[in-house]
């Protein structure tokens, strides 16, 4: 029963040692990525910024470390674990990583803002990048975000282990988001679960992915009814991708499955997405050889990717794909799908013609 008005800002120090002492020794519960500076924790708690231009906003200092490549002791700016609450009219800027964390039930986000855009670089410079300001990662159930404007360097929103229950509508996302991601999941073979997820009416522009779902090689458990929907990427890399056998490719070949095991998906479903591919396939976060998101044959035509694991993807579907390469024709496009990775029956119901070729609709088979 707390309402929580911040009507100016808060700052982060700008000291960077000074954080990072902090963060070595603060108590807060950790999340799936970092100890959080603020920890929120209780029932009816409301965090409510302001509607002018400088209230409500939280200061995080970041360019300074991104200048530095400096992505130790980095604090995640806040966890909001509570039950029956809401965010509404808060202002990000300039966050060290990650954003807010949401484990928790029953919460309402409104009107977020976040600006991770450094002041002296572009998508596709290494030099720095804001490495890993996710907007959003949303862990709990029943939780709806209604109005994002973000200019990030990893997720705007993305939604991990035990999330059930999930609206994110109405939102724009900048500079070089990683996506509207599912995951990752299943890393080191843990059992993860995300269900009944709704990405709804969202403006990627820059980005290196749309709509995204990741899990590990090796992993276990399931991802279930999750849907992308009404999405416009302008200048995106890749605007669909999936893959079951993500692996961290800086640090050496692709690990053997040695389980034989996958994160399987059911129902996932892409629909109605229009725009155009950046031929760039990655951005700056690119500091290896090979790129952590290369993908053998990505040439920047490719509408989908779909990289799966031996039938364990059932139900997927993506129609109404109106996407094509920069300044090329629709007839451009292409995907990358394997066909002898696709569940029994599988290419009756996935609306266009697994393959690595051109894209090609296909009617859905009742």
């Amino acid at each position: 029963n707390v309402v929580i008005t911040i009507k100016g800002s808060l700052h982060l120090p700008n000291n960077i040692t000074a954080v990072q002492q902090k963060v070595a020794t603060n108590p807060n519960p950790p999340s799936s990525y970092a100890i959080p500076w603020i920890y929120i924790q209780g029932t009816k708690v409301h965090l409510v910024g302001a509607t002018t231009k400088e209230g409500g906003a939280f200061h995080g200092y970041g360019q300074q470390w991104w200048d530095i490549g400096n992505r130790t002791l980095r604090p995640q700016l806040a966890t909001f674990n509570v039950t029956n609450g809401s965010i509404s009219n808060i202002k990000v800027i300039k966050p060290v990583a990650w954003g807010f964390n949401v484990p928790g039930v029953n919460v309402t986000i409104r009107n977020h803002f976040v600006d991770a855009a450094p002041n002296n670089g572009t998508r596709d410079l290494t030099v720095s990048f804001p490495f890993n300001t996710d907007g959003f990662n949303l862990a709990g159930k029943n939780i709806t975000l209604d109005g994002y404007y973000g200019h990030n360097g990893d997720d705007c929103v993305s939604v991990v282990n035990g999330a059930n229950g999930i609206v994110a509508k109405n939102g724009y996302c900048g500079f070089s988001s990683h996506g509207l991601s599912i995951g990752s999941l299943g890393r080191n073979g843990q059992y993860h679960t995300v269900s009944n997820v709704l990405f709804q009416n969202w403006t990627m522009e820059g980005a290196v992915y749309g709509a995204r779902f990741k899990s590990w090689t090796g992993g276990r458990g399931l991802a279930e009814n999750v849907t992308w929907r009404d999405i416009r990427t302008y200048n995106v890399s890749t605007p669909i991708f999936v893959t079951q056998n993500y692996y961290d490719q800086d640090k050496g070949p692709r690990p053997n499955n040695t389980n034989q095991t996958s994160t399987h998906v059911n129902n996932l479903r892409f629909e109605n997405f229009d725009g155009y591919i950046n031929p760039n396939p990655t951005d700056g976060t690119c500091i290896s050889n090979p790129c952590w998101n290369y993908v053998a044959g990505g040439n920047g035509t490719q509408a989908i990717i779909f990289d799966l694991y031996n039938g364990t993807a059932t139900n997927l579907q993506a129609t109404k794909v109106k996407v094509k390469p920069w300044k090329k024709k629709y007839s451009d496009t292409t995907v990358i799908c394997d066909p002898s990775t696709l569940a029994p029956g599988e290419q009756d119901t996935l609306g266009f013609l697994c393959q690595r070729g051109p894209y090609v609709a296909t009617p859905i088979q009742k």
